[in-house]
């Protein structure tokens, strides 16, 4: 994920000039950076993200990468911004957050002479933010709990007589509402905008068999405990409990959600420019590969999916055979209508 932004300036004609751009654009002037701050969720997405892209940079760079593993939220990032007191020069995080970043003008502008465009997924490289990761909301199930026919739709999903059980979507409703709207029939191309009343009411049908998980490691334990039955949830997470269940827990790519891991920096970041060098070398390919393999999220690269290892394709979302069952986040709606989405469905929730 990632958005960045560079003010660009015009040498000075004049020693006046000149020192007004430097405090306007303080960080053009200073030396390079010597380390740079990056702000993730935490937990073992640093260690990965240490080895796959941070190391490696370091050794090319000398520049060093830290981690804060605090979680860069909205809220949080906008504060340092308005208070001028700003410790991140990266931040990880969902792509409505990005775009609505950029709407309160917190976010520099992505520095696409060195960052490459076309590096970039079409749809993941905006203004503000561009991709540096991929997942996918997905549909994964207890294998033993449907031994004769298992469900690869949302449509039997929301199944409760043919497919019994409880089920499960994130609390914070990206994934579940387009999953409701694909079960109403929506097309997978077509899923956008979502009727918000529409996708609570329909999630409202599964009555007391529907739950909400609040991490990766929450519906990971209520899958393997037998809480719940099927789950709307990442497919890294997915595939990883496929793996060390030894198939108990099933999942498909079918009517999945990619999304994108979306990187921004921050207006004022202390390391300056140095933030969209090292936007460059998570570009690169290998990179992308080593983070697929170590945390199983997607690349953003085309190149990175071209590349990638056959045996690492069956969980790489971005595949062609993968991406075309598929439907698309639209970043731009979640912007715009993720506080009455979240509003309507908390509501619903504490009325089940």
């Amino acid at each position: 994920m990632a958005t960045y932004s560079r003010r660009s300036f015009l040498t000075a004609a004049g020693a006046a000039s000149s020192a007004a751009l430097v405090h306007a654009y303080p960080h053009e002037a200073k030396a390079a950076a010597t380390e740079l701050m990056v702000a993730t969720w935490g937990g073992e997405e640093i260690k990965d993200l240490t080895a796959a892209f941070a190391k490696p940079f370091t050794n090319e760079t000398g520049t060093r990468v830290l981690f804060d593993g605090a979680g860069p939220s909205e809220g949080k990032i906008k504060a340092m911004v308005d208070q001028s007191q700003v410790d991140w020069d990266l931040c990880d995080v969902d792509g409505y957050v990005a775009v609505r970043l950029a709407n309160a003008g917190v976010l520099s502008i992505i520095d696409y002479k060195k960052v490459k465009r076309e590096q970039v997924m079409e749809p993941f490289a905006l203004e503000h933010a561009i991709a540096g990761y991929t997942y996918s909301f997905v549909l994964a199930y207890n294998a033993a709990a449907y031994p004769q026919r298992p469900p690869l739709s949302w449509k039997d999903f929301f199944d409760r007589r043919t497919f019994p059980g409880r089920r499960a979507v994130w609390r914070w409703m990206i994934g579940g509402f387009e999953a409701a709207a694909m079960a109403a029939g929506a097309p997978r191309d077509q899923v956008y905008p979502i009727d918000i009343e529409t996708a609570v009411a329909k999630l409202a049908t599964l009555g007391d068999d529907l739950t909400v998980w609040e991490s990766g490691d929450h519906v990971r334990q209520m899958l393997l405990d037998g809480s719940i039955n099927m789950a709307c949830m990442w497919h890294s997470r997915a595939a990883q409990l496929g793996a060390e269940s030894d198939g108990k827990v099933a999942w498909t790519f079918e009517e999945g959600l990619l999304c994108p891991g979306m990187w921004v920096v921050p207006k004022k970041n202390p390391g300056g420019n140095a933030a969209f060098d090292f936007l460059a070398a998570m570009q690169q390919p290998k990179r992308q590969l080593e983070l697929t393999r170590l945390r199983g999220v997607g690349p953003s690269n085309p190149a990175a999916t071209a590349a990638m290892p056959e045996s690492l394709r069956p969980i790489d979302p971005t595949q062609p055979q993968n991406l075309q069952q598929q439907a698309i986040i639209s970043s731009t709606w979640w912007a715009e209508n993720y506080d009455k989405a979240r509003l309507k469905f908390q509501d619903q929730l504490e009325r089940m």
